[in-house]
């Protein structure tokens, strides 16, 4: 093995040193005499590296005769039962005064030899992992228990204590940003969220350029406003993202995951119809600008009848293709860019759940769609909530390509700062 890592901060030039866990960590624990009228509250830990959790308070009594510790802060600790599943965690001192399980043991510093918080990206590297399983013999799930003589055994690789800090402190930095970046997507997210309930409740309303009110919202059923366009069965794996046919194909799970309101065929991963030909398609099968596409299967209500509006289209022909509906607006009801708002609103989503019909899957039918009423301001106030509502959408774009790229990098400095 290696003993230096591919990426490294100049001043520092020795050999990384392999050594048993036990060398770097020693474990601490502080047991817990529990009193009975007194409450205590215990700490969890999540899988993949998602740090701890506090759990609701308890009574002494409800405790019984489960063995519990001392949380010690700045300590790593470990979920024995998930650890070959990265359920690891550095504590602060935010989980002073709580208390943990046998579970969770915790391991401080030995002989100043480690830094906890390059220990704690060290195990949570692909090798990291590795390392845990390793330690955690037994079968699937709960049976994988991490041993504790197991984890002190393993053979670690590691440098001195200076530049552990330094690597530490760089990683903090990085994820820094992408805990900056998340909390704006997610700010930016229930914005967009409640501006979509102001709107559509017409709770708040867009004035036209003159300063003056639109007209009242025409009530309108799903079947005055748009008709059915032919759409194909063609399953997950007759497609390709990479270009082995000349025709792209919307797949209905990724509407429920990838798509947002408005879709830009440029812009997305659309797959491709292995081998497919234009030909293959009557040319009216083809999406069009202001075309609805419609998830029409789900395991769950929040995803069932799902619908995006194609708003832009490339020069590749494009269809849709199992479990969706192509709704094609009739006349000039519609601007483009609000149909695809109109449907993920608050009012729509409910009358879409209630025809939703199925137990293991629910499915929507086109009969029951068109029975759905729509609210339809203005094209005008349609082209204004549409513009206000996409603007919203492109910052969410970007925050989130900018979290993707900085997930991205700490992926890459994980693999190359360490042996």
């Amino acid at each position: 093995m290696e003993k230096i890592p591919k990426l490294r901060f100049p001043e520092f030039s020795e050999d990384w040193t392999p050594e048993r866990c036990d060398y770097y960590l020693k474990r601490v624990s502080i047991p817990v005499d529990v009193e009975p009228e007194r409450m205590y509250r215990e700490i969890g830990i999540r899988s993949h590296g998602r740090g701890v959790f506090h759990k609701e308070p308890v009574r002494g009594t409800d405790l019984g005769a489960k063995r519990v510790f001392q949380v010690v802060p700045n300590s790593l600790a470990f979920n024995i039962v998930f650890a070959w599943e990265q359920a690891l965690a550095k504590l602060s001192e935010a989980e002073a005064g709580l208390i943990a399980s046998h579970r969770f043991p915790m391991f401080v510093s030995k002989d100043e030899r480690s830094d906890l918080n390059f220990f704690r990206y060290f195990f949570l590297r692909p090798r990291g992992k590795y390392l845990l399983e390793l330690a955690s013999p037994g079968g699937a799930g709960r049976n994988k228990t991490l041993g504790q003589n197991n984890f002190a055994e393993l053979n670690v690789t590691a440098p001195k204590f200076p530049e552990q800090q330094k690597i530490a402190t760089f990683l903090a930095t990085v994820d820094e940003k992408i805990e900056q970046l998340t909390r704006e997507k997610a700010l930016l997210e229930d914005y967009i969220k409640g501006c979509m309930q102001k709107l559509f409740s017409q709770e708040v309303r867009f004035k036209d350029d003159q300063d003056k009110d639109f007209p009242d919202w025409e009530e309108l059923l799903v079947g005055d406003v748009f008709g059915w366009v032919r759409t194909n069965s063609l399953s997950r794996e007759k497609l390709s993202l990479e270009a082995t046919g000349e025709v792209q194909n919307i797949h209905y799970g990724d509407i429920h995951t990838k798509f947002g309101p408005n879709f830009h065929q440029t812009d997305e991963p659309v797959p491709y119809i292995k081998g497919s030909i234009r030909a293959d398609f009557n040319v009216s099968d083809f999406c069009r600008v202001g075309d609805v596409v419609i998830a029409d299967a789900s395991e769950d209500y929040a995803d069932i009848g799902k619908a995006i509006e194609v708003v832009e289209t490339s020069e590749t022909p494009l269809v849709a293709g199992l479990h969706t509906y192509i709704a094609r607006p009739k006349g000039k009801k519609l601007a483009t860019g609000f149909s695809g708002y109109l449907l993920r609103s608050q009012s729509m989503r409910r009358q879409i759940m209630r025809i939703a019909q199925g137990i293991s899957v629910l499915g929507v039918s086109k009969g029951n769609l068109e029975k759905l009423k729509l609210h339809l301001p203005h094209p005008e106030e349609q082209k204004k909530i549409a513009g206000f509502l996409s603007s919203i959408d492109r910052r969410i774009d970007m925050v989130s390509k900018e979290l993707n790229k900085a997930q991205e990098f700490k992926k890459g400095l994980l693999q190359q700062m360490f042996v």
